[in-house]
């Protein structure tokens, strides 16, 4: 399995948010993106779930100070 990256996260808040507009970087949190709220955050870690092949828990994910934390997050549970 390939690893977790941020271009996955990216394309995954892209759909469940239904904006093909936003950019991710490592430094950012999601509290610096737009229509990321709670019920998106569980949908989103769902889809990580899905797609990285693992288990997160979204008050795990929440606690993360950033996406770069939280793609070595999933990467370390890909391992």
């Amino acid at each position: 399995m390939k690893p977790f990256t941020i271009e996955d996260l990216q394309v995954i808040a892209r759909e469940i948010i239904n904006d093909r507009e936003i950019i991710l970087a490592p430094s950012m949190s999601a509290a610096d993106v737009p229509g990321w709220d709670s019920l998106n955050h569980t949908l989103i870690t769902v889809e990580i779930e899905a797609r990285a092949e693992v288990e997160v828990d979204p008050a795990q994910l929440a606690e993360l100070p950033n996406f770069g934390a939280l793609v070595k997050f999933v990467c370390a549970r890909q391992a």
